[in-house]
């Protein structure tokens, strides 16, 4: 798997590092491609995009918009990216979700012809939400397909398969046993990682259990961090815990999130 990086938002540095206050960390926002051969392509969920920035949206997500700031980039934005590969967005049948927030959903209308692999009881869920309920979950279902569970092929119902690591077992995404579907609770209901392996090792894409490696193996994530951006900080504790040994056994870790620019 490859991942780009659809944009930069800026946060609070408070939010990442202890300490650091009130001014402002940029991060990026990446999202993932994976080339299944015959298959085609599959996206790892679609970054953010100028869904979010641009064009008529409604009050919530205007300010979600401001508070964030993205900073789209145009070089890897996921209309680009496929472009330059020489691939409409229609071309796409595969698009897995990790969780439903906007910055890992905001280009999902652009795949109409798409599946979307994603944990069903979340995708159902988040259907289901009132707009205010969905609004504290961090959810804008505007950006979502509407036809969401008609397309939908459920996480929960592949099959389980051993990772071989600390991590346990996971998902069988392709059927094949090349990429895994890993449950990391904490930060989203439905949230998980992807796991393969290459030849120096495993790897898990992580997606949103902590907002910077720095924070997440040191286990130095805010408080106010926790209970802004996890929807159970207990098992967000528990899946950093286990991300950390994991790491401590020769594990790699990719976060969509992370510093790409010094704090300032």
């Amino acid at each position: 798997m490859k991942l780009f990086n659809s944009a930069h938002i800026d946060v609070f540095a408070g939010l990442i590092k202890r300490g650091a206050g009130l001014k402002r960390a940029r991060l990026t926002v990446r999202y993932g491609l994976i080339d299944l051969g015959a298959r085609g392509l599959c996206l790892v969920d679609t970054g953010v995009g100028p869904e979010v920035t641009q064009g008529q949206r409604s009050a919530a997500l205007r300010l979600y918009s401001a508070v964030l700031r993205p900073q789209l980039n145009a070089g890897e934005a996921v209309e680009t990216t496929l472009r330059n590969l020489g691939v409409a967005p229609a071309d796409i049948r595969h698009v897995v979700v990790t969780h439903f927030h906007a910055d890992h959903v905001s280009s999902l209308r652009l795949f109409v012809n798409a599946e979307v692999i994603a944990w069903a009881a979340a995708a159902h869920a988040v259907m289901a939400m009132s707009p205010a309920a969905a609004l504290h979950q961090g959810i804008f279902k505007e950006l979502i397909p509407p036809d969401i569970t008609e397309r939908l092929r459920p996480v929960e119902g592949l099959t389980r398969r051993s990772t071989g690591t600390l991590l346990g077992d996971g998902h069988d995404l392709f059927g094949d046993g090349s990429y895994l579907a890993v449950p990391l609770p904490g930060h989203a209901f439905g949230h998980f990682g992807i796991f393969w392996r290459e030849p120096a090792g495993p790897v898990i894409y992580a997606t949103d259990v902590a907002w910077t490696r720095e924070a997440l193996m040191q286990d130095k994530t805010p408080w106010i961090s926790r209970a802004v951006v996890f929807d159970d900080i207990s098992a967000g504790r528990d899946s950093q815990r286990l991300l950390r040994a994991f790491a401590e056994q020769g594990g790699r870790i990719h976060l969509c999130h992370d510093v790409e620019e010094p704090m300032s």
